[in-house]
């Protein structure tokens, strides 16, 4: 994979010239400072330290940004106030003062504060609804949806969206490895100087579930701002990366270097209710629209074999017209969403190969080309569909070996049952 190729991946480089075939996304630039805190760093290191003694703190623990705004950092559940008005209007919204909700990181020395960011955040967020898909250059949070009170991406403020980028490991992905995945990656000579000095914070401050989750993927100028409009579209499966040999990577290389690399977080318009049958994986080889998969290869949807063959050439016809006159790599794959009155919608591009996963297809099998046909691929029948690629919960939770949580804690149920017989 090439640096050029990944680099034309980014949400803020093709989406302009994409909006009108896309999702409303709303664009904004990332300051150093956050990005230090999701990188789990000292978002404002404190410039005469001495950078040896910084090497040997201890690793930072996992705050949410503190709230300037005087809103709450979380709504209330939902379901008990149907009506939006009446809840943004509500004190249990926006509370009367800082002590309404009870916070015992409130007065800690190393709480960040982003402001400007969170009015952005805000703001965007209304445009678009009220509800956002938030991701970065390339991946979006997909792998921490576990943290979230609905077990989705879906962010209706600042705190969730940082929430959910904080503790992703596919996040982590895109700062820590992305670029230097890449065989002609060049490492800036100031980031080269400084790598040692930050590696090891970098590796300390971890989030607490990077090790061993498996499952995130992750045009010409990028927006100011903010870039936003487009028509209705679907909800983004964003990005793909395997967390687990990006994590691997991030220990062995210690890669994430603040090296001025300009970094965007994208919040995509959530759309509920939409068909994850109707998603679906595109690969281009030689700018040629070679092979098709559905998007969620772990799941069988007994519409989708009768309905792949109206939904093929709508595809083609979209890579023909829209995708392949502006998109310049030769070697990329793209998602796209297809509605029920045939529209294809675009949901994204990723790279050939690297993170990218190739769902019902193997990486070798696209690679000695598929000849002159499109193959369409969807799971056929009940049973056989590839286990599931994103797991989106800590790996302590999948560990079932010897010892490990779970190990212990069906012991001691088997104990207490045992007890009570």
């Amino acid at each position: 994979m090439l640096l050029e190729e990944l680099l034309r991946c980014q949400i803020h480089e093709w989406y302009p010239a994409f909006r009108r075939h896309s999702i409303p996304t709303v664009i904004i630039p990332l300051p150093a400072a956050f990005l230090r805190y999701l990188a789990g760093q000292r978002a404002y290191p404190n410039a005469d330290a001495d950078a040896e003694d910084g090497a040997d703190e201890e690793p930072l623990p996992f705050l949410l940004p503190a709230i300037t705004s005087g809103r709450q950092p979380f709504a209330p559940i939902h379901a008990h106030h149907p009506d939006p008005d009446s809840l943004l209007n509500s004190d249990l919204f926006f509370g009367s003062s800082s002590e309404d909700v009870f916070d015992p990181d409130a007065d800690h020395p190393l709480r960040p504060e982003f402001p400007e960011l969170e009015v952005a955040i805000d703001s965007a967020i209304a445009e678009l609804g009220g509800a956002a898909l938030p991701k970065l250059n390339w991946s979006a949070p997909k792998d921490a949806t576990f943290m979230s009170a609905d077990g989705t991406s879906r962010c209706t403020c600042f705190a969730e969206v940082a929430m959910l980028l904080r503790s992703s490991d596919c996040v982590a992905h895109d700062l820590a490895s992305a670029r230097q995945s890449c065989k002609d990656f060049v490492r800036p000579e100031g980031a080269r100087r400084n790598a040692q000095k930050v590696s090891a914070g970098s590796e300390e401050g971890a989030r607490p579930n990077a090790d061993g989750i498996r499952g995130c993927e992750g045009t010409n100028g990028a927006p100011s701002n903010s870039s936003k409009t487009g028509e209705e579209g679907g909800k983004t499966n964003d990005g793909d990366c395997d967390v687990e040999d990006a994590t691997e990577e991030e220990h062995n290389e210690n890669t994430w270097v603040d090296d001025g690399f300009q970094y965007y977080l994208a919040l995509r318009k959530w759309y509920p209710g939409l068909r994850p049958e109707s998603e679906f994986r595109c690969f281009v080889r030689e700018q040629k629209l070679v092979a098709v998969s559905q998007r969620d290869p772990s799941a069988y949807y007994p519409s989708l074999p009768g309905w792949s063959s109206e939904v093929q050439p709508k595809i083609e016809a979209f890579f023909n017209e829209v995708i392949e006159p502006q998109f310049a790599s030769n070697n990329y794959t793209f998602d796209v969403y297809v509605r029920t009155d045939g529209r294809v919608k675009l949901i994204d591009f990723n790279p050939w190969g690297g993170y990218t996963l190739p769902l019902l297809f193997t990486w070798e099998e696209l690679e000695k080309g598929r000849g002159s046909e499109l193959e369409f691929r969807v799971v056929m029948q009940q049973g056989a569909v590839r286990p599931g690629l994103m797991t989106a919960v800590p790996y302590d939770m999948l560990d079932w070996g010897e010892g490990s949580g779970w190990d212990v804690f069906l012991k001691k149920a088997d104990e207490e049952l045992d007890r009570q017989i």
